[in-house]
């Protein structure tokens, strides 16, 4: 059993910590319940973690992808952990466990062409989903941890967050696929931050999937005449911002009701779950991993499979003229 820091200070609420960790809620609670790898505070019946703890969590998860049980690594203290991240460096990609933290201490120093050489290699030299899960998205947890203790400032958050766009917008431009169905990658309006879908997006792409990628801060109007026009097969949004969550939940509606009916909705971000609970629609699914995403891409070639079948290769449904008199 593991226990930090008494205070109530700088803490955070599940969601975030789900969010900085990559875990999803359910597993923290499990790994909680049933191994007792952290405890967190409570405040009013909410679970609160420290920064310590999300360090921890965060050694956890790391070592869990490697195959380590978490019931092997609950009981370990945090030097025996690192340890064992040590270990697996010497091995396969472990290399890049230190790379996100050399990339933002780079950029701290503003080194920006230190930072933007060890990216343009991780492009160059990675598998899209090794790059994904090693590099951007533990890039991303960090910017989040530094940006809220204070060690990186407003412009330099901003500035990974540029560096990072204009790279990981190079790959998907780079063999543009135009055949349908297509997946249509945006966030909502109000929600600048997009580097999270840009991950989804790449992930997409690698698994060869259409994607078109449309940015930032899209009305739902605007994507409902898009998909429409394109005959997409499914529309992927993100929401990240939690001043934002009731806006989304109306922009989620729209679409909702204005998509064609075999479209589904992908939501992804920080209020992914709850929006999506708080909407109750069976085509709006929060998609919370990548394995997720993998069997949704899976699901919207069949269904696509199955619509052509059904306009005898046409790709588009024939118009059906009315009885005489209608």
């Amino acid at each position: 059993m593991y226990i930090a820091c008494p205070s109530l200070r700088c803490m955070y609420p599940v969601k975030v910590a789900s969010t900085l960790t990559g875990l999803t809620p359910e597993t923290l609670r499990a790994w909680e319940r049933r191994h007792a790898a952290v405890v967190p505070h409570r405040e009013g019946g909410r679970r609160l973690y420290d920064a310590t703890m999300i360090e921890r969590i965060t050694r956890l998860h790391r070592l869990t992808a490697r195959g380590h049980p978490i019931r092997d690594l609950a009981t370990l203290d945090d030097a025996a952990l690192d340890a064992l991240l040590e270990q697996s460096r010497q091995t396969g990609y472990g290399a890049l466990e230190t790379l996100p933290e050399r990339m933002l201490d780079a950029v701290a120093d503003y080194r920006v062409d230190q930072f933007d050489r060890d990216l343009s290699i991780a492009i160059a030299t990675l598998p899209v989903p090794v790059l994904v899960s090693r590099v951007v998205m533990p890039l991303l947890r960090e910017v989040g941890l530094r940006w809220a203790d204070g060690r990186l400032a407003i412009a330099q958050e901003r500035l990974v967050s540029s560096l990072l766009r204009t790279r990981l917008l190079s790959i998907l431009n780079q063999h543009p696929r135009e055949q349908r169905p297509r997946v249509l990658f945006a966030t909502l309006p109000g929600e600048p931050h997009e580097l999270g879908l840009l991950g989804a997006a790449l992930l997409a792409y690698e698994a060869a999937a259409p994607v078109l990628y449309l940015g930032t801060e899209l009305p739902a109007e605007e994507l409902v005449r898009v998909a429409t026009r394109l005959d997409a097969g499914a529309v992927a949004v993100s929401s990240v911002d939690p001043g934002q969550a009731r806006e989304a939940l109306a922009q989620l509606r729209v679409l909702d009701a204005g998509l064609p009916a075999h479209v589904p909705v992908w939501l992804g971000g920080a209020n992914a779950r709850y929006l999506g609970e708080d909407l109750g629609s069976a085509r709006v699914e929060a998609i919370t991993d990548p394995q997720a995403l993998a069997r949704r891409l899976q699901r919207m070639e069949a269904a696509a499979a199955r619509r052509l079948r059904g306009t005898g290769g046409g790709g588009r449904r024939k118009a059906v003229s009315p009885p005489a008199g209608g």
